[in-house]
């Protein structure tokens, strides 16, 4: 009964989402988990003296707060796209801040402060077309809009569950297959 209790979920959490595979669902306690998973885990493991990760100035705090200590661990670098005066992301400021050594960019979908809805498909698009690979914080998205990981192409992806009427101390992590080993 235990695997049906897990599995039955994660079926639900993968069709919401319309990720690829029960498999690329990971269940955490909260979002912050699931970015300090990716973080500590992928990012950790990737990053070097010099290297970067890119956020955009209207994360939430944890989006920030694990990639400042990864970065000081690692002697990286964590860069910031700004925003204009309208809360909006300046995508071609996140483009030029793409380089070489970014090794991962971390971007909300939605801004808890503002409201803010990012262009996360174009954000993809310029990251993947530098090599970089993506996280989004879809925490507030999720309750507002329908996302689509398959349409998003984002690498990793996490949510809240009880933005989205789950239990409580429930978060999901949404990761491509091929980075989930």
């Amino acid at each position: 009964r235990a695997p049906g209790a897990y599995e039955a979920p994660a079926g639900r959490v993968r069709a919401f989402f319309n990720a690829g595979s029960t498999r690329e669902i990971v269940f955490t306690r909260n979002a912050t988990e699931g970015i300090n998973l990716v973080a500590f885990t992928f990012a950790k493991s990737r990053l070097t003296k010099g290297d970067e990760v890119l956020i955009s100035a209207i994360e939430h705090h944890s989006n920030i707060v694990p990639w400042q200590i990864v970065c000081e661990a690692a002697g990286a670098h964590l860069k910031v796209a700004p925003v204009d005066d309208r809360g909006e992301l300046i995508l071609e400021a996140f483009d030029q801040l793409l380089t070489p050594r970014t090794k991962i960019a971390a971007i909300t979908h939605m801004s808890n402060a503002l409201g803010t809805i990012t262009p996360v498909r174009e954000i993809v698009r310029l990251a993947h077309a530098k090599g970089v690979p993506v996280l989004i914080d879809a925490s507030q998205a999720a309750y507002h809009m329908p996302v689509d990981v398959k349409a998003l192409d984002c690498d990793f992806l996490v949510a809240t569950g009880h933005k989205l009427y789950g239990p409580t101390g429930l978060r999901v992590l949404d990761g491509q297959e091929g980075h989930l080993v």
